[in-house]
Order: structure tokens, then C-alpha cells, then sequence
């Protein structure tokens, strides 16, 4: 697992929650908490030095909030990555996708008993939520995250779907 990286902070509104767990899996470090309100959680974000990502219209001017426009969520992240200039590769999956705790590497003996034993038989390298306990190992997850990365950001909505970068010098 790679180390978080810090200048990514984010705070996500009650209506972002599948945007928050790819930018955890990006990386970023995103607060959500669906019990506030977007009013709430920008007085939330401020007091923790966050911008706040919302759906809000009315906190479309607020000076640290950024107004998320799209409903779909691979748009969304498209957006976001595209405002704060997000690379992926410095701090993927280093933070836990459930509750944005940061991820340790542990040793595989340590949680054995925490997963089924073909998991243990065929995964040398684990890694423990330091905040939840979530217990992740590479599987086939980082392979279709990426897929699914490389899909969202190659999508050009003006020839409706995906482009593909060009080879051609």
C-alpha cells in the first residue's frame, strides 16, 4: 500500500457518498458524514482546513466549497480530478474506502483468522485499516479499479463515449 497523500482533503456531502469512496481509492483524505447537512458539514470542513464537495446549489458560492454539477458519479470524479489537478498514482489505495482510515500494511499470520483460507493460501500481502480494521489484500480489486479509472478518464462525452489517446506521433 502506497502513503496517503496529505494535500488532497476533501469533505463530502451526504449526497456524494460513492464520490467519496473513489477519491479515498484514489488516495484523497474525504470526510463524509450522512448525518449532517451541507451546512453543517462546510462548517464541518472549514474547522478542519477541507474544501467541501456538495451538490448544494446554494453553497455554489461559498469561497471552499466546490460545486459538484453532475449526478453520476464517474462525472463527478472526472470533475473533481480535473479542478484540484488529481494524479491517482502517488496514493492509491492507501486509505480505507469504507471510513477514510489510513491503511498499514500488516502481517498476513497477524489476521488469518479475519478471511477465508483460500485467501490466505493464495495472498502474501495484506493491509489493516488503522481506524476501522477493514482488512484488504490486492486480489483482483487494483485491476478493475484501474479499468474503471482508465474508463472514466478517457470518456469523451462530445463524441458520446470513450476516446481512446492516440498513439499517432
Amino acid at each position: 500500500m502506497r502513503e496517503p497523500c496529505p494535500s488532497r482533503r476533501f469533505a463530502a456531502d451526504r449526497t456524494l457518498g460513492r464520490l467519496a469512496r473513489w477519491l479515498r481509492l484514489l488516495g484523497a483524505d474525504v470526510l463524509r458524514d450522512p448525518s449532517l447537512d451541507a451546512a453543517q458539514m462546510l462548517r464541518r470542513a472549514r474547522a478542519d482546513e477541507r474544501t467541501l464537495l456538495t451538490r448544494d446549489k446554494r453553497l455554489r458560492t461559498a469561497r471552499d466549497a466546490f460545486y459538484v454539477a453532475s449526478n453520476d458519479f464517474r462525472a463527478q470524479l472526472r470533475e473533481v480530478m480535473a479542478r484540484f489537478h488529481l494524479d491517482p498514482q502517488p496514493a492509491m489505495l492507501s486509505r480505507c474506502s469504507r471510513c477514510n482510515g489510513e491503511l498499514r500494511k500488516t502481517d498476513r499470520d497477524a489476521v488469518r483468522r479475519r478471511f477465508p483460507p483460500f485467501v490466505y493460501a493464495s495472498q502474501n500481502d495484506f493491509a489493516a485499516c488503522d481506524r476501522c480494521g477493514h482488512i484488504y489484500w490486492r486480489a483482483t480489486h487494483p485491476e478493475r479499479i484501474m479499468r474503471e479509472l482508465d474508463a472514466i478518464l478517457s470518456f469523451d462525452p462530445g463524441r458520446g463515449g470513450l476516446a481512446r489517446p492516440s498513439t499517432e506521433g
